[in-house]
């Protein structure tokens, strides 16, 4: 009861969690950024730039607003931003900004520059001719635009090797133009290169509580159980992403021998082919539904006397029976890479194998566990 308790006091604590002061607003742009979403993060650096009181984190704000723009491909507001960052910078007599990290925004600067005039350029030209509604083209001359057809990116002549620059640690006060990755790490902040909004090679997830089985007529307590899934993921969009792959559960059952009076413990042991769908309801929180099939493991039976089977007969091994399973679960991002996860219900069911009592038509658990996952 006292972990029933916990687990539905986590739920509202949970929900409620949301930024609230400058360094929230900043941990949540950081989120944004690596999960690809830069209106996002664009607005949450805003938010934290406006509730900042310390003035020598404020650059940073900045730059992180025009880092955000230039992936977006907003040329004009990158370009605005990155000339506030160093107009900033050049009034920090305390910590001024590396000579090389510089001319490094100064390259972007030019680049977005050159982006915005293109853009420009191509928003008012003149329309020299028209199609007929059947596709034909109507008379006149044609002539080619005198810029490129598509604006270019930031790839073009970006001075770093990486696809995206790496956000600064604004919590600490110090900012990417120093280098100062001591700071950010002694913060708990790390720098990051951007790979994609969602994982892209691996998930897993463990989870552990407590657990009853329901077989037949048997009286079994509540026990420990743990499951454990680890698959590949498909990110169908920004807010939905499945997840298949394979899941591992155990769950003990303890029973006392009908002929010796001993106590001794079967298990019981599943290993399904799994698949998980997780919704993105609100920044760093998702729900989640997992469904699998496969085989149950009903092992420990192999002495005379078990509950378990007709007369107490033993086994000669293991029996195996199909087991379907089902659960819903919430998530919450603690970092991009590890997640925290509640599952308030899962559910397991399998037919009874040939050979138990026959009063025991099935052996089916209800399970409510909490768990760490980890995703890259």
């Amino acid at each position: 009861m006292k972990l029933l308790t916990v687990v539905w006091l986590l739920v509202p604590a949970i929900a409620l969690a949301e930024p609230k002061t400058a360094d929230d607003w900043y941990k949540e742009g950081a989120n944004q950024y690596n999960l690809g979403d830069f209106d996002k993060a664009v607005d949450a650096f805003k938010k934290g730039f406006e509730l900042e009181t310390n003035d020598a984190k404020k650059p940073s704000y900045l730059y992180n607003i025009a880092q955000a723009y230039r992936q977006a491909h907003r040329c004009s507001d990158a370009e605005f931003f990155y000339k506030r960052y160093l107009s900033l910078k050049d009034q920090d007599t305390a910590k001024p900004l590396e000579a090389d990290k510089r001319a490094e925004i100064e390259g972007w600067i030019a680049e977005e520059d050159k982006c915005a005039q293109t853009e420009a350029a191509l928003a008012s030209q003149r329309p020299d001719s028209t199609l007929k509604p059947e596709g034909t083209q109507a008379t006149g001359t044609h002539t080619q635009p005198t810029g490129p057809a598509t604006r270019p990116t930031t790839t073009t002549t970006k001075p770093t090797t990486t696809q995206a620059t790496t956000t600064v640690a604004a919590k600490t006060g110090d900012d990417s133009g120093n280098g100062d990755d001591d700071d950010a790490h002694a913060s708990g902040v790390t720098k990051s290169t951007m790979a994609g909004a969602q994982p892209q090679l691996f998930v897993a997830r463990l989870t552990g509580g407590v657990g009853k089985v329901e077989a037949g007529n048997l009286t079994v307590p509540i026990q420990g159980t743990f499951d454990l899934f680890a698959g590949y993921p498909l990110p169908i969009n920004d807010q939905l992403e499945v997840d298949v792959g394979v899941n591992l559960g155990y769950m003990p059952v303890p029973f006392t021998n009908l002929m010796t009076n001993a106590k001794q413990t079967a298990s019981l042991i599943s290993a399904l082919a799994g698949a998980s769908a997780a919704y993105t309801v609100y920044p760093n929180i998702a729900v989640r539904g997992d469904l699998g099939v496969g085989a149950l493991i009903f092992s420990g039976m192999g002495d005379p006397g078990n509950p378990f089977t007709n007369n107490g007969a033993p086994t000669t091994g293991a029996l195996g029976m199909l087991a379907v399973r089902a659960a819903v679960s919430g998530d919450y991002a603690i970092t991009p890479n590890l997640i925290a996860t509640l599952v308030p219900f899962a559910f397991e069911y399998s037919p009874a194998k040939s050979g138990l009592r026959d009063d025991i038509k099935s052996i089916m658990s209800i399970d409510i566990m909490l768990g760490v996952g980890y995703r890259m």
